[in-house]
């Protein structure tokens, strides 16, 4: 009687082992947990972080085991107060957006400071593209002549809607007065535009983005230019901490094949970044840290965006926010940190 008392209370101990999951699988304390599942937050569908996401998620599911449930959100707004509330383990954000809600400075978007996420990575630039119908390239050539257009600035609380309005209010537009402003995501932009009801676009994403170059096919579609003063003001008043956040950047004919080879588009960005929660452990986010960059070839043929990622980037432009423990062991170990 004992003897199966004394079994018994083994099996149950191992299922209750199971049960509460941790970072370590039962049968083999040092190994990681293959059970860990992540919800993962990027952006709209066919925008770029959903897509380059998935490709990730694959590469690190293959590497480490753990799940990771790859969802469409708002964007980086989002994705921040997801965390916040626990529903997201993971998400890839703007760093800017990042820095002003973990230091308090956008209070519309984030009431109160947000710390409980931790950077992994800084992975590519993401750029403002500026999409307009092909039918209006007699009238519209700058950004200024988009006054009295309709046009949408992204998803309402989105990085890209911020870095919309300002450069729009930059060229001397009020948005609240000045055009027909609507709030699509990138997607919706796109079948807008398609439909005849949209005049333009904005975006903040890595390029080629799936949604405008579906579009571009579809229909006639240009870019614009973003100009040299506006892009150096713009850069510096949006400094957070002393830091610069964003750049100059150019989108080109590579990445989308409208754009003439000699006239590539002058433009901003900023970098998509992923961040996770607190809460996840040092072992798991050194793991999926280490699967990230040592896949990165991997992804790079899963989506275009992965070809500019360099593990010397990683971490170079989060202002203040704390890297995870854990992707700072592995930075550590490739002498990034």
């Amino acid at each position: 009687m004992k003897k199966f008392l004394a079994i018994l209370m083994a099996v149950m101990m191992v299922l209750l082992a199971v049960g509460c999951g941790g970072d370590k699988d039962p049968a083999d304390p040092a190994a990681p947990n293959t059970d860990l599942k992540l919800n993962v937050g990027t952006g709209g569908s066919t925008g770029t972080y959903y897509a380059y996401t998935n490709v990730v998620g694959t590469t690190l599911n293959a590497a480490t085991g753990y799940s990771f449930n790859v969802l469409s959100t708002g964007g980086s707004v989002a994705n921040i107060n997801g965390i916040e509330d626990g529903d997201y383990n993971m998400a890839i954000v703007q760093n800017d957006t990042m820095i002003k809600a973990y230091n308090n400075l956008d209070p519309k978007n984030f009431p109160t400071p947000i710390t409980s996420f931790s950077v992994m990575g800084e992975v590519y630039s993401e750029v403002v593209q500026i999409v307009v119908a092909g039918s209006l390239k007699d009238t519209v050539k700058t950004i200024a002549d988009l006054k009295g257009l309709r046009v949408s600035v992204g998803d309402a609380g989105s990085g890209t809607e911020a870095n919309s309005i300002a450069i729009l209010e930059a060229y001397g537009i009020d948005t609240t007065k000045d055009i027909t402003m609507q709030n699509l995501s990138v997607g919706n932009s796109a079948d807008a535009m398609k439909d005849g009801k949209l005049d333009a676009f904005f975006f903040t994403s890595g390029a080629p983005t799936t949604a405008i170059t579906e579009l571009a096919t579809a229909m006639d579609v240009y870019l614009l230019s973003i100009s040299d003063d506006v892009s150096s003001a713009f850069i510096e008043a949006n400094k957070i901490g002393g830091y610069e956040v964003f750049s100059k950047m150019n989108i080109t004919h590579d990445q989308y094949a409208f754009i003439p080879e000699d006239a590539p588009v002058t433009t901003i960005g900023v970098t998509a970044t992923f961040i996770v929660s607190n809460d996840l452990s040092e072992e798991s986010v050194y793991n999926m840290t280490k699967a990230l960059w040592e896949g990165k070839d991997e992804i790079a043929l899963g989506h275009a965006v992965g070809t500019s990622m360099d593990v010397k980037n990683a971490v170079i432009t989060i202002g203040n926010i704390p890297v995870h423990p854990g992707a700072a062991k592995y930075y550590t170990e490739v002498g990034v940190m």
